[in-house]
């Protein structure tokens, strides 16, 4: 049950940053059938996985696996 909640709040975080990098550019901000820079940066950033770090019950990042 607690690996769910801490799977959520990487996921969480992931759907922050994807929202704050599309903002940086007009036709990803529209949805907007293009090529650039914060697509493939986007990419990378929803393959992001690995094993979840816990400090005092606080997600604290992901170590790499």
């Amino acid at each position: 049950m607690h690996g769910g909640f801490i799977m959520s709040d990487l996921e969480l975080s992931k759907s922050r940053i994807l929202k704050q990098l599309r903002g940086l550019c007009a036709h990803c901000a529209n949805a907007r059938e293009h090529t650039c820079p914060v697509q493939r940066i986007a990419i990378q950033v929803k393959a992001i996985n690995g094993i979840p770090l816990i400090v005092n019950s606080e997600f604290r990042g992901v170590l790499w696996a």
